[in-house]
């Protein structure tokens, strides 16, 4: 026996024993551990409503004595959802204003008194206030377009209106 370890079959199978031997018990000798990483996910961001006139029905507007009664316009208007995702759209605010929500007048005629936003009602709101349509409110999906309207009505104020004589009344769209 001690000259088949010292002969050279005999030291290949010592060692493909050990070899053995040792990658079994290797099988079973292991550690645990646990690990952890990081990441991150990007996020949009909102994109303002895009909000348009679409139609106007009935007018010319005149002085009329009483809110919701007399010549009324109805304009038609649009909100739309330009973004990629859904946006809550809770209301639109509709006054007579430029078109950067800053006060509008004409007045052709300095002797008279100015056109501007007291003389007339929008939504059927008193004269100069703001109308809030919340008849569309909810959450859109991207590219949904809402549609409502809104009325507009020249108030006879008791002054004289004559600077409102063919003007133009610019409405704003705020939608939010």
């Amino acid at each position: 026996m001690k000259k088949f370890i010292t002969s050279k079959k005999g030291l290949v199978l010592l060692a493909t024993m050990i070899a053995v031997v040792a990658s079994a018990v290797g099988a079973y000798a292991f550690f645990t551990s646990t690990g952890t990483g990081t990441g991150s996910a990007t996020v949009g961001t909102s994109t303002a409503w895009a909000v348009a006139e679409t139609a106007q029905a009935g007018g010319p507007l005149y002085p009329n004595p009483t809110i919701g009664t007399g010549d009324i316009q109805t304009n038609t208007y649009t909100v739309t959802n330009p973004s990629n995702g859904q946006q809550s759209l809770n209301s639109v605010d509709i006054k007579v204003a430029l078109a950067n929500g800053g006060a509008w007048s004409v007045q052709p005629n300095l002797a008279k008194p100015p056109c501007n936003a007291s003389d007339f009602s929008v939504g059927g709101a008193a004269v100069g206030a703001t109308h809030n349509d919340a008849s569309q409110a909810g959450n859109k999906a991207s590219g949904q377009v809402s549609t409502s309207s809104v009325t507009v009505q020249m108030i006879d104020n008791g002054l004289n209106q004559d600077n409102c004589k063919g003007a133009t009344p610019p409405l704003y769209y705020s939608a939010s």
